[in-house]
This record gives C-alpha cells, sequence and structure tokens, in this order.
C-alpha cells in the first residue's frame, strides 16, 4: 500500500510504473495526493498525449502516457485505464514552489550527490550522453527499471528518473524487458 503525501518516496511508487488510475493501488496514491487524472493536462477523451503530477512537497513529479501513446511507445499497460504511470522524478534541490526530494534513493544503499556517487552505486551506464566535455545523463537498467541521473555542469546531480524503457530502446539493446538486473 502507498504512503500518505506526507511521507511518499520513489521506491514505494517504483510497482505502480506501467500501471493505470484503474489500479487499486496507484488509485490509492494518487487519491493521498488529491490527484484526479481526469484534471491532468494532455488529450484526456482521445486517450493521447502526456501528463504530470508534482508533489511539490516531496521533490517528486510523475509522469503519465496516455494509454494509445504507451501502447505505441512502451508496450501493453499493466491494465486498463486512461492514463499510465511511465516515469517518476526526484529533484535534488528545493525551488521556490518544491521541496528538495529526501527519501531513499532505489537500488542504491545511500544518497546521490554526484555522477561518481551513481557510477559507484549503478555501475557502468548503458548510455552516457555528453556534449563536448560536459556529461548531461547517464542511464541504467536495474531491477526492470530504466535509471536516469542528470547533471548540472559540476556533475552534481539535478534530478534522478526511474522510468519504463521504450521499446525502440529495448530493441537496440537487444534486451527483454526484465526485472532480473
Amino acid at each position: 500500500m502507498a504512503g500518505t503525501l506526507d511521507a511518499m518516496n520513489v521506491s514505494e511508487i517504483l510497482p505502480f510504473l506501467g500501471h493505470t488510475e484503474q489500479s487499486a493501488g496507484l488509485s490509492s496514491l494518487l487519491l493521498s495526493a488529491g490527484f484526479d487524472v481526469a484534471q491532468m493536462q494532455g488529450r484526456v477523451q482521445r486517450g493521447h498525449g502526456v501528463g504530470h503530477l508534482e508533489l511539490k512537497p516531496l521533490g517528486i513529479e510523475l509522469a503519465f502516457q496516455f494509454h494509445t501513446d504507451y501502447k505505441e511507445t512502451y508496450g501493453t499497460p499493466e491494465d486498463e485505464g486512461k492514463a499510465v504511470l511511465s516515469g517518476v522524478f526526484a529533484y535534488d534541490k528545493a525551488k521556490k514552489d518544491r521541496k528538495a526530494y529526501n527519501g531513499p534513493v532505489p537500488f542504491t544503499r545511500g544518497p546521490l550527490r554526484n555522477r561518481s556517487d551513481a557510477l559507484r552505486e549503478f555501475g557502468v551506464p548503458y548510455h552516457t550522453e555528453q556534449d563536448d566535455d560536459e556529461i548531461d545523463w547517464d542511464y541504467w537498467f536495474k531491477g526492470g527499471v530504466q535509471v536516469g541521473a542528470f547533471y548540472r555542469p559540476d556533475t552534481t546531480i539535478e534530478h534522478l528518473s526511474s522510468s519504463i524503457a521504450i521499446k525502440t530502446t529495448l530493441e537496440r539493446l537487444n534486451r527483454p524487458h526484465t526485472n532480473s538486473d
């Protein structure tokens, strides 16, 4: 069962990746955040587009892909419904209307502050995006989840993402989607 809005962390949300608002657990999670999928931005009625739910008191953002787009991009959702949870973002620093994420980081033994920490905890990334000498982000597969670390120019972590891998990424890597990573 998901925690309440004041105690929720990324690890509690990850099991709901690929599920829709029709999932009892995800529905409970959304209700604890006071969220109604029908009010999400995007083309809800036609089942296309992307929507986001910002849990500002927690420093977390949830990304939803509407069912038609999700099927094309990721595959078959775990259940029926309009909005499929496709990603979770945790932000390192507070902003004027959003607190920093202070909860546990999935697949690690402790907090991640910079790229060196991420490489130590996650290992060698399957993809690194670099522009000139500046590392922008790294991606890994952990526990069947695509994990990303996005960096500032000094390689401190700006935010972390946990998401469903896109079908073309899995095909390019000749890799099935499994929970054994």
